[in-house]
């Protein structure tokens, strides 16, 4: 399903004043939950947090678990407001590999017509996962 209007919107929620990159997601648990993130920047760079796992970690504080993650949507706009592709950093991509259990698809719009969509296996092919 097409969310561009949908994270279009939301972008207006980013706080991205030293950067100026916004990014919106919005996570659908396989029931067909959402739930949404956006990005939140600090002037502290290392505290700044993506939308990809604000959206995903407001899903686990809602009690979604391992496996729940279906899809992981993301629309951005550069400091100068023209949307552009970005996909999940590392750190994004191994909480997705988690919580999805290495299956989720990721899609990343660059324009209401203009969606990728790839599987997280593909974006992260060797994840993490706790042998226990």
């Amino acid at each position: 399903m097409n969310r561009f209007d949908e994270l279009d919107a939301l972008l207006k929620n980013a706080y991205a004043p030293y950067s100026g990159f916004r990014v919106a997601s919005v996570m659908v648990t396989k029931e067909g939950s959402l739930f949404q993130g956006v990005n939140v920047e600090s002037v502290a760079y290392p505290t700044t947090m993506c939308a990809e796992r604000n959206a995903i970690f407001h899903a686990v504080s809602e009690g979604a678990k391992p496996g729940d993650v279906a899809e992981v949507h993301i629309l951005a706009k550069n400091s100068e407001g023209k949307y552009i592709e970005a996909f999940p950093c590392g750190a994004c991509r191994q909480i997705i590999a988690e919580l999805s259990l290495n299956e989720a698809k990721i899609y990343v719009y660059r324009s209401n017509d203009e969606i990728s969509v790839h599987s997280i296996s593909e974006l992260l092919p060797h994840a993490f996962f706790s042998l226990t």
